[in-house]
């Protein structure tokens, strides 16, 4: 009846974040390099490439050209949500698909269509809620 139109990129952009964010807590890097973060997380070049001009367009991430250049996060792990990664790679994408272009016509096939439709958007309201109360900080405690 409706489809999921969210992308694979969105889960991946969060662990993206999630890595960069971590090895740099640890003091592993002050930049990752697109190579490592590709192979380490499995994610084929062009697909990061794509997730990271999204972040860097967000403001999420700041990339840093040259030989000891790379990615970083250009906020603190506090600041960034869940949701900001999620505006920054669905860019105002709905959830679910709420044109079903039915045959059937009338009050009751409309009404229905209308309970479907405010139902999903009820339910995508919810979801972008618990998204915006997770932010990077409080996953990376949770990995400890």
């Amino acid at each position: 009846m409706s489809s999921m139109s969210y992308s694979l990129s969105f889960s991946k952009a969060v662990l993206v974040v999630i890595f960069i964010s971590d090895k740099i807590k640890r003091g592993q890097y002050e930049y990752l390099s697109t190579q490592l973060i590709s192979e380490m997380l499995s994610i084929p070049k062009p697909t990061l490439v794509k997730i990271l001009q999204g972040l860097t367009m967000a403001g999420i991430v700041e990339t840093k050209e040259g030989k000891m250049g790379g990615i970083r996060l250009a906020k603190q792990p506090k600041d960034i949500t869940i949701l900001d990664i999620f505006d920054a790679l669905e860019k105002g994408k709905p959830l679910f698909q709420t044109s079903f272009n039915i045959l059937a016509e009338g009050k009751r096939p409309s009404n229905a269509q209308k309970a479907i439709a405010s139902l999903l958007n009820h339910a995508e309201t919810q979801m972008k809620q618990l998204l915006a109360d997770k932010n990077i900080a409080e996953i990376l405690e949770e990995m400890d």
